[in-house]
């Protein structure tokens, strides 16, 4: 449950007491019931309230409301911090285990409102609709054709997503219409790496399990060289979707050689966070440069506090590949050799039977030495840090600085969790010796499997042409989800001003701050996340030396890509 939420709630329940007193003129409602309403929102919302203005807010004479607030602090429900130096005057904020009840409580209204309209069928569906005017109210129907197909009781769609917070909102969304065409449970989230091996499985089969898939901007290139998924061209045609209201590099992210595979569902950009609160106290400048992270993170952490410098993804696998690759950017380098262009050009456009690796480099080595030091101001287990405990360490302020998508940093401003929220400055990415600041872009695209029955391949069409449009992107955009791919969202001024993050994104958007050709959607490029997933983390574990994981990093990719136009060629010869 996010703050968006609770706060809704709270209005709803404050507008619920409020006609109550024409019934009971003399009727002043429950003053700690008022009390609490009112210590929520401003911890919610951030501000900061005394003794005396909640005491306002009870709706009954300030002495009563007054001898109300001090019982609240005595039974341990208000906790005091304090106001200036003296100590002699406080601000209030509710207990941890205050928090967590009136959360439960939250629930719970949610839960019998939800049974209530038939939106949930038991208490445990709690999490299976968003609470909010805006569902209720704003329009965001389906197209006719899965209105009629969820009224004649066609199969519902299927759709297999990431599990993140963004496609966990848009599995509620989809749950929670009116029109009621389909449910949550015919939605699967799955990590990141069981995700791209679930795709592959699915796409072997001779009937797709799926009518909708989610695919990783890298992967697109991997997913239709395999003939995995299916073109959209004819069908975007004749819909209503405007490639020109996204952003050119968004838009051609779904393409592969002139065809259009996939539509931008959302974008997001890698971001480096730090905890302004801290930094203001210490005097210490936000860093700009590899040396002064590690700098600002010697300073800074407290380890005997369990507070340590930097959060970032070191775990084997596709977590510690893709830091790897990223910070190489920030070197002003890349794992392939693709040309570089002034302007977007669509990766399958620079590729060459020349493609090659280059890891052995003084920026490779540069990055390696940065990982190695990074160790030292990191939690001890960082090299089991995966994006789920990189967020879950900065949102739950165990660390001072951080690496993160842009999509989970917003769970810093709106998560229940969350210790930080207001406190994170969102900052892009330091560079190292002679490189620039290139804050990744990443992001999924909808997509139709190629083995998708043909009578079904209209219906999933349309839900993805919803899912995708402008409404419903907005609907997330204005809950605190600083996606935005479509110009028209970013360009609307509610949605703008949703989220501190958003304002950063759209800045890094407009001074060409962000770079694609880091993590190059090349065919291979799974198979070099493997390698460096491992590779690199060898070297991390001191299991080899940091010539020696780059020399058979080096080797290993080199030899996968030399087989590219080979298996180019046999696959066009089978077609």
């Amino acid at each position: 449950m996010t703050e968006y939420e609770m706060l809704r709630i709270i209005d709803f329940l404050n507008d619920l007491n409020g006609p109550f007193g024409s019934v009971v003129a003399s009727s002043r409602g429950d003053p700690v019931f008022a009390l609490t309403l009112a210590l929520m929102t401003a911890h919610l919302t951030g501000r900061e309230i005394t003794k005396s203005a909640l005491a306002q807010a009870g709706g009954v004479p300030f002495v009563t409301a007054m001898r109300h607030v001090s019982q609240m602090i005595a039974e341990g429900h208000i906790e005091l911090e304090p106001r200036t130096a003296t100590g002699r005057s406080w601000f209030l904020r509710p207990s941890p285990a205050f928090v967590e009840r009136f959360t439960a409580y939250c629930r719970g209204v949610k839960a019998t409102i939800g049974r209530t309209f038939g939106t949930i069928d038991k208490v445990d569906d709690v999490d299976g609709f968003y609470f909010g005017g805006s569902n209720f109210s704003r329009v965001v129907i389906p197209p006719p054709r899965l209105q009629t197909h969820r009224a004649s009781g066609g199969r519902e769609l299927r759709f297999v997503f990431r599990k993140d917070n963004y496609f966990e909102a848009l599995r509620n969304t989809w749950a929670d219409l009116r029109s009621n065409v389909g449910s949550a449970r015919n939605i699967d989230l799955l990590p990141l790496p069981d995700l791209y091996e679930r795709l592959i499985q699915n796409g072997a089969q001779a009937v797709s399990d799926y009518d909708v898939i989610c695919v990783n901007k890298p992967w697109v290139g991997d997913l239709v060289e395999r003939g995995l998924v299916r073109p959209l061209d004819d069908l975007i045609a004749q819909s209503h979707i405007q490639p020109l209201d996204f952003a050119p590099m968004v838009w051609d992210s779904g393409s592969w050689r002139g065809a259009q595979y996939g539509v931008p569902i959302y974008t997001t950009v890698e971001l480096f966070l730090a905890r302004q609160d801290i930094f203001d106290r210490s005097g210490i400048a936000y860093p700009r440069t590899f040396d002064q992270v590690i700098e600002a993170g010697r300073a800074l952490q407290r380890p005997d506090e369990g507070l340590y410098g930097v959060a970032w993804n070191g775990a084997r696998g596709m977590p510690v590949a893709n830091t790897f690759m990223v910070l190489l950017g920030s070197c002003n380098s890349s794992c392939l050799n693709l040309p570089r262009r002034r302007i977007h050009t669509p990766v399958h456009d620079l590729m060459s039977d020349k493609l090659r690796a280059q890891f052995l480099t003084d920026q490779g080595f540069e990055v390696l030495d940065y990982m190695h030091r990074l160790l030292e101001v990191s939690h001890p287990h960082v090299l089991e840090m995966d994006w789920d405990r990189r967020v879950e360490a900065l949102l739950t302020g165990k660390a001072v600085m951080g690496y993160c998508w842009s999509m989970h940093a917003a769970l810093m401003e709106y998560h229940v969790k969350s210790v930080v929220s207001r406190r994170m400055r969102y900052l892009e990415q330091p560079k190292g010796r002679a490189g620039m600041h290139a804050n990744p872009v990443g992001g999924f695209h909808l997509m139709i499997p190629a083995n998708l029955e043909e009578s079904r391949v209209q219906l999933a069409f349309d839900a993805i042409s919803w899912m995708c449009s402008p409404e419903v992107m907005k609907e997330h955009v204005s809950e605190g989800f600083p996606v935005a791919p479509r110009f028209s969202v970013a360009a609307d001024p509610e949605a703008a001003a949703s989220s501190p993050v958003m304002g950063v994104v759209d800045r890094l958007l407009r001074s060409n701050a962000i770079c694609t050709w880091s993590r190059p959607a090349v065919p291979e490029f799974h198979g070099i996340e493997t390698i460096l997933g491992e590779e690199i983390h060898a070297a991390l574990r001191g299991d080899l030396t940091d010539a020696q994981a780059l020399e058979n990093a080096q080797r290993r990719v080199d030899d996968l890509l030399r087989v590219r136009p080979h298996a180019a060629a046999h696959a066009g010869r089978d077609s």
